[in-house]
């Protein structure tokens, strides 16, 4: 496709755009996720996501920031991000968004997916409002609730009576009513959080003694001890913990 050279007119970018967008599946660049909010359309080429987001850059005050990917991503496609305060007023200039990219597009009916789900659903304000935090607050309480959520997965095969997650402190209350609190230094995936490991694996005495404990108490985890803290592991998850002092 030729560089278009002049101000972008209606049907410029047809067939060029998806009929797709992602909010908050990108990190900001402006400042922190909780204040500032991204989102992502996504082009065939370089030259027509470059022209889209000079549109919107120019287009619209309340944009603090438009960018391009510098590459193709695995699908081989360019994505626009486009960089909004997180405010009650997100819903209104999202949709504000869509309409000027309607007319370049030629794209009517328009999804999006929130964050790290998978699922595409219509884009309208009701839906907005019910999946997007619209303040920091929001924000905060919704990563909260995904982070709270994903430790219960994770000890899901814990026979237990109840899990209590109280920030990094969590107690696991097993039947009988016998309890075992431990502190949670880092939990994500895998490959991550061993890198970021610097302490030796312990294979004394003592800490195998622990490590067996461990496995009786929480589960079918593959748990091996490094320094002071333990690590846990579960597929592509993994946990480092560290137990309260007795």
């Amino acid at each position: 496709m030729t560089q278009l050279q002049e101000g972008l007119r209606p049907n410029d970018l047809a067939d060029m755009v998806f009929d797709s967008i992602e909010i908050d599946s990108f990190q900001s660049k402006m400042g922190e996720d909780r204040d500032v909010c991204v989102v992502s359309f996504k082009a065939r080429e370089r030259g027509p996501a470059k022209d889209m987001m000079e549109f919107i850059e120019k287009g619209y005050a309340f944009v603090l920031d438009a960018d391009v990917s510098s590459g193709e991503d695995k699908h081989g496609l360019y994505h626009i991000f486009i960089e909004l305060k997180r405010t009650p007023a997100l819903y209104d200039q999202i949709n504000e968004l869509i309409d000027g990219v309607k007319r370049l597009t030629a794209i009517n009916e328009w999804k999006f997916k929130y964050h790290k789900g998978n699922r595409y659903q219509s884009l309208d304000e009701q839906a907005l409002k019910s999946a997007v935090p619209g303040t920091p607050d929001a924000y905060d309480m919704m990563v909260e609730t995904i982070r709270v959520e994903s430790i219960k997965r994770f000890f899901s095969k814990t026979f237990k009576n109840e899990l209590i997650i109280e920030g990094n402190k969590i107690t696991v209350i097993k039947p009988f009513g016998s309890r075992f609190t431990f502190n949670l230094v880092e939990f994500g995936q895998a490959d991550d959080l061993q890198v970021k490991i610097t302490e030796t694996v312990k294979i004394d005495t003592k800490s195998m003694a622990e490590v067996m404990w461990l496995t009786k108490v929480l589960g079918d985890f593959n748990i091996t001890k490094y320094g002071d803290q333990f690590v846990l592991e579960d597929g592509k998850k993994s946990m480092i913990i560290k137990m309260e002092e007795q």
